[in-house]
This record gives structure tokens, C-alpha cells and sequence, in this order.
């Protein structure tokens, strides 16, 4: 996070030139599908503008998955870039970018108290142990989308964004802390299970975001 931070800085340093001519420069804070987060902006001229943010935050929840119940941390981490382009030169925008360095994960654990199905097998609390999952996505996480940004008359205004981030297909690690750890079949039944989960988290590849930010102008 230190680096990511460190990046931003570097990112939202104007040059000698920018400083010196009538481009605006912002920043802001947002909230949304993909978490909390700060934002910079730099606007080349009325249409086109440059956006850099730093996003992170977690919330927890639950889910069952084909009978064993995890709890969940969903985690945004991510560092996004992109452009917007102004067609009217007002406050609607049209935007495409990436999160060039995409954390954004799962991370789940189950502790059953009785016997659960793991693969086709049906093992005791004792030979599972504890289940632990992440779910990770690709490094590299390119999205469109489209919005609202209503500062750029005024020295602090909202912002609204919605759009569509391919963070590709969730990539599933999960390990088991029982007494079959060694076991070859133990092994080959929780292969089927991260299959099952990696199946379930589809969704969260391909994902819809809407996100509400106050952007302050100098």
C-alpha cells in the first residue's frame, strides 16, 4: 500500500508547464463498488482529462458453497488510471482505463463443527480442519464506463460514475489444516471443491460499478 501510495504522488505531481498554464487540477474522494477511495484529476483541456486513484477497503459477510458455510472478506486494493473525454465539454463524461495493479480479492475460512462433503467425501470436522480460500483475479483489470462530473465549473462539486471492470476469471487457492493434509484423495476432493468455488465467483469477474465522489479543484 506504501508503494501504491507513493505512485499516486508521483502520478498527481503537475510539471513546471502544468503549473504554469489554466488546466485544472482536483482532487477527490469516492465511495462505491470499488471501495473507498482517493482520486486525482487533471484536465489537458475541455474535453480530455487524466484520472489516477488509489482504492481500498473490506467487508465482511458469509456464504455456503455446496454445503460448507465460509466467512468471507471481500478486500478492494487497487490502483486505477485512465482518461475521460467530454463530448459536450461539460459535465458528462466518457471514460476508459484499467486498474493497472488489481488486488482486489476474496479471502474465506470455514471451520465446520460436523461432518461436511468436501469433493464427493464426506469427512469428519477433525480431517478438514480449517478450510482457507482466497480468490484472486488478474493483475491488470481494464474498464469503461460513463458519468457525471459536476466540479468542473466550480472549486468543489460531485461526481457520479458507472461502469464495467474484466478483472477475468477468479483464480482459487484453497487448502485444508486436518488431519488428511498428506492424504492423496483428501487432496483430490478439495481440487473439486476450489473448482466448485473458482465456478460460484464467476460473477465478481465481470463486474458492474457505480461510485459517488466530491472532487475539490485548484
Amino acid at each position: 500500500m506504501t508503494r501504491r501510495l507513493a505512485l499516486v504522488a508521483v502520478l498527481a505531481l503537475p510539471t513546471a508547464n502544468a503549473l504554469a498554464d489554466d488546466h485544472g487540477h482536483a482532487f477527490g474522494l469516492k465511495a462505491g463498488a470499488l471501495g473507498l477511495g482517493l482520486e486525482y484529476s487533471y484536465e489537458f483541456n475541455q474535453r480530455l482529462s487524466f484520472r489516477g486513484g488509489l482504492n481500498g477497503s473490506s467487508l465482511g459477510t458469509d456464504f455456503d458453497e455446496a454445503g460448507i458455510r465460509y466467512d468471507v472478506d471481500v478486500i478492494w486494493d487497487s490502483l486505477s488510471v485512465g482518461v475521460d473525454f467530454h463530448p459536450t465539454k461539460g459535465p458528462f463524461r466518457l471514460s476508459a482505463g484499467a486498474l493497472v495493479s488489481n488486488d482486489n480479492r476474496l479471502e474465506a475460512v470455514s471451520r465446520p463443527t460436523q461432518n461436511v462433503t468436501v469433493g464427493d467425501t464426506s469427512y469428519t470436522p477433525a480431517e478438514v480442519g480449517t478450510l482457507v480460500a482466497v480468490a484472486g483475479f488478474e493483475g491488470t483489470a481494464p474498464f469503461v464506463g460513463l458519468g457525471w462530473d459536476w466540479s468542473r465549473s466550480k472549486r468543489v462539486g460531485m461526481t457520479l460514475d458507472l461502469g464495467l471492470v474484466d478483472q477475468g476469471d477468479p483464480k482459487v487457492q484453497l487448502v485444508g489444516t486436518g488431519t488428511l493434509l498428506g492424504d492423496p484423495a483428501f487432496q483430490a476432493d478439495i481440487a473439486a471443491e476450489r473448482a466448485d468455488l473458482e465456478h460460484a465467483l464467476q460473477d465478481f469477474g465481470l463486474e458492474p460499478f457505480a461510485s459517488f465522489g466530491v472532487m475539490f479543484r485548484f
